[in-house]
């Protein structure tokens, strides 16, 4: 087994990022090589440099090639992935990218006008 420091860990899980694959030597390489805590703190740094790379937009029903042509300018060099999820969106986009969420469904908007009215009872 290969004893790899924290760094070189997470160098590696960025250079496969990096290159959008991993090639079936380099994950033979490391699942022969690493041991079962540098395997672990892996797979943590390579979720991790997905999760900064990755915007995910849910939607409800099929958005144009025009919007994705506006989203893919808002998010320019991150990988969008598209998820159609009509029972919790209802109507409307939500985008999910490093630890923020920007809300644009029509229920996250009738809940804020519920909580101004409520505000300015």
């Amino acid at each position: 087994m290969v004893v790899m420091k924290k760094l070189q860990i997470k160098q590696f899980a960025q250079s496969i990022v990096a290159s959008g694959e991993i090639s079936n030597d380099v994950a033979t390489w490391l699942l022969n090589n690493l041991t079962k805590a540098d395997m672990k703190l892996f797979v943590k740094y390579l979720a991790l440099e997905i999760k900064e790379v990755t915007v995910i937009a849910k939607y409800a029903g099929q958005p144009s090639d025009i919007v994705k042509n506006k989203i893919q300018k808002i998010f320019q060099n991150k990988n969008i992935v598209y998820v159609r999820d009509d029972k919790e969106i209802g109507a409307g986009i939500k985008f999910e990218f490093g630890d923020y969420i920007l809300d644009y469904t029509v229920s996250a908007m009738i809940v804020k006008i519920m909580k101004g009215i409520k505000e300015s009872l």
